[in-house]
């Protein structure tokens, strides 16, 4: 299934929203429809996430690109079951105007990517962190 981009709409912050309609049809002339929302964050545009991180956490500056990789991605999805085919353009536009009337300002907040960008990190790297534990229970 193909993302077709709808909208791409550009934040304060200097990042960029894209909007995508992943909608599918499921049956008859009843459909499943999808809004995807995405905000690409390059980590090299949050320098001083990278050295706060460094700091807090003893690992270098590749270690937490080898973890995070180069751009971190903000996803939220809006969805709807079982609409009727000719309703179908209205609903996607409805589940659109609520999430950026909602969202924008979150989103366009200068500190928004490096926000996100730390939460991600801690995720991932209690996640590494936990496997790592598992591993070395299993080995034992």
């Amino acid at each position: 299934m193909e993302n077709k981009l709808v909208k791409t709409i550009g934040l304060k912050n200097n990042l960029e929203l894209k909007i995508y309609d992943r909608s599918k049809k499921m049956a008859g002339d009843r459909w499943l429809v999808k809004m995807i929302a995405q905000v690409d964050i390059p980590v090299s545009s949050v320098p001083e996430t990278l050295r706060d991180l460094q700091h807090d956490t003893d690992s270098d500056k590749d270690e937490i690109l080898k973890l995070l990789g180069s751009t971190v991605t903000f996803e939220q999805k809006r969805e709807r079951f079982f609409i009727d085919e000719s309703k179908k353009e209205s609903v996607f536009h409805e589940l659109y105007d609520h999430f950026v009337k909602s969202t924008i300002n979150y989103l366009s907040h200068p500190d928004f990517p490096k926000k996100y960008v730390t939460m991600k990190f801690r995720e991932k790297m209690k996640k590494a962190l936990l496997e790592a534990a598992i591993d070395k229970y299993r080995s034992e």
